[in-house]
């Protein structure tokens, strides 16, 4: 006996299984839509296989042998995966099944992406996602490689030499990048302006340039009973009944406009007062730490020396937290974190582009498509959340159909 020299077929296994369960050559021929002789001689061509009888004959049909019990189980097995088989392959087809891999550039899409899989895998929870973070450098070569299915995040770093053709890019959103600090910084209670600190027995609003009277704040007001430094939200407004420097403010995210020629914003503070502490910078691979670098040539200044160069979203938050450290953020991160607080400085030639990239030529699985079509669905509602539709040249809808 060899059940594996090509002889042995699938209808032979079905026939069994109907036999089996039907009782008898005829009910189960006719539960396979087969005539009696071609469902006879099927199971003679089984039986001549396995060199052993699989049934015999009782008055009222047909009665497996220990070899026909015995097979049907293996038989019932086989037809069960290969059935398995069927649904895992139109799973993937529809792209209910399978796995879509994402490059996701470092800081460059907290808020979209994770709310883009949760839908996801909402819909389609036998969907795996796999997520890889890195640089540009890293994800691109990466992507063309067909080791990535997509690149989510910043898309202010362009192609590399060679590669604009072979890769299609698309954009979602705009959005701001702040000077971000933690939620009672100096900065924010006028305590850190001018890089000064405040002189013993003085209130925030002392030291360089301060003009309010001892234990003011920077606009001369005194703080309330009980209130400290710490205590006070940005231009030494204190915070409302029960609301502690982590607290929530309206004022937490700042606005920025108005920034006189001097970077110094109507709440006083400038990027020079930023620079008296020290900073968390992106590394320099990243299209924001050269923009960054442009906006500080543009004033005259020099990249602060005191600092930490970072791509961890967590390592940079714990940093902020811990200590007086000033770091870029983008804004709806900011915006859901009530420990941390936006300083008032524009960077006007530092902002965020959010959007996709593919290969050009590589064809979108069933997968990929349905994240890209969740992608698109967050990234509508994040830019209304930004105070505004698509930009004039951003590109149309994400997915293609």
């Amino acid at each position: 006996m060899d059940l594996l020299d090509g002889r042995l077929k699938f209808r032979h296994l079905t026939l069994l299984i109907a036999v089996y369960e039907c009782g008898s050559v005829v009910r189960a021929a006719e539960s396979l839509h087969l005539t009696q002789p071609a469902a006879t001689r099927t199971l003679r061509e089984l039986e001549a296989v396995a060199e052993l009888p699989l049934f015999v004959r009782v008055p009222r049909g047909m009665r497996p042998t220990v070899y026909g019990e015995a097979l049907v189980g293996h038989a019932r097995a086989v037809v069960a995966e290969v059935r398995r088989a069927e649904e895992h392959l139109t799973g993937l087809r529809q792209g209910r099944e399978g796995t879509v891999t994402v490059g996701t550039l470092l800081a460059g899409a907290n808020v979209l992406l994770p709310r883009a899989v949760a839908r996801l895998k909402r819909e389609r929870p036998r969907l795996t996602v796999v997520v890889r973070e890195g640089t540009p450098d890293v994800l691109h070569p990466a992507l063309l490689g067909g080791e990535l299915d997509v690149i989510v995040g910043r898309m202010g770093t362009a192609p590399g030499e060679g590669e604009g053709e072979k890769v299609r890019q698309r954009t979602l959103y705009r959005e701001p990048i702040r000077l971000a600090v933690r939620a009672g910084h100096p900065l924010l209670t006028g305590g850190g302006r001018d890089g000064a600190s405040p002189a013993d027995g003085e209130g925030p609003g002392g030291g360089k340039g301060g003009e309010g009277s001892e234990g003011s704040g920077p606009d001369g007001i005194p703080p309330t009973d009980g209130e400290g430094p710490g205590e006070s939200g940005p231009g030494g407004i204190a915070p409302t009944d029960g609301e502690g420097a982590g607290g929530s403010r309206p004022d937490r995210i700042a606005p920025t406009d108005g920034e006189g020629a001097g970077g110094s914003d109507r709440g006083g503070i400038s990027l020079t007062d930023a620079l008296a502490h020290p900073w968390i910078l992106p590394v320099e691979q990243t299209a924001l730490r050269q923009e960054l670098g442009a906006l500080f040539v543009e004033r005259g200044l020099s990249l602060p020396a005191d600092r930490v160069e970072c791509t961890s979203i967590l390592t940079m938050r714990a940093l902020l937290l811990q200590t007086d450290m000033v770091a870029l953020l983008p804004e709806l991160v900011l915006r859901d974190d009530e420990q941390l607080a936006a300083l008032p400085v524009e960077l006007p030639s530092v902002g965020r582009t959010v959007g996709v990239t593919e290969a050009a030529h590589r064809t979108r699985t069933p997968a990929l498509e349905a994240l890209l079509h969740h992608l698109d669905e967050e990234a509508s509602l994040l830019r209304a959340s930004l105070g505004g539709g698509r930009e004039k040249g951003v590109s149309e809808s994400l997915s293609e159909r």
